[in-house]
């Protein structure tokens, strides 16, 4: 029994250290660290989500901060992202509690997406799928998570 205690252990501290990643695995590596949201066939992280969250925060704010995280390298994640994430969220939450940082898409909380559905509003995320909210006048404040593009 011991033995796969510390295989569980050993695959949870190592994952990604042979540069192959799952949906969900922490990433750190150079200058950016995140939770990998997107992997290539080979098992290559694609895209990581910040650790760190914006709350209560209109989406052009929410597009700002996102800009303004270590470099700009960082954005709004799509719609397409957000649904990702939303789909793989259990697995992210884990890594997110393990590693003390706020979970993602829990307690009816909203995401903001980069992805415009009309001059007026955006498409945010809830834990229950993808809707058009209105973001005229800063009227709909929600969280915000920054994704970042991976290369090689």
């Amino acid at each position: 029994m011991n033995k796969w205690i510390l295989l569980t252990f050993s695959l949870l501290v190592f994952a990604g250290c042979n540069g192959k990643y799952e949906m969900g695995d922490f990433y750190n590596d150079k200058d950016t660290k995140g939770i990998v949201v997107q992997v290539d066939n080979d098992g290559r992280a694609m895209l990581v989500m910040s650790l760190d969250e914006a709350v209560d925060i209109d989406v052009d704010s929410a597009a700002r901060w996102a800009g303004q995280i270590d470099g700009n390298d960082w954005r709004l994640p799509t719609k397409e992202e957000m649904n990702a994430v939303r789909k793989y969220k259990n697995v992210i939450n884990s890594t997110l509690e393990r590693k003390g940082c706020p979970t993602i898409l829990t307690n009816h909380t909203f995401y903001w997406t980069g992805t415009p559905c009309s001059e007026s509003h955006t498409f945010a995320c809830g834990p229950d799928g993808i809707k058009c909210y209105f973001n005229q006048n800063h009227s709909s404040c929600y969280r915000a998570r920054a994704v970042k593009r991976i290369e090689d």
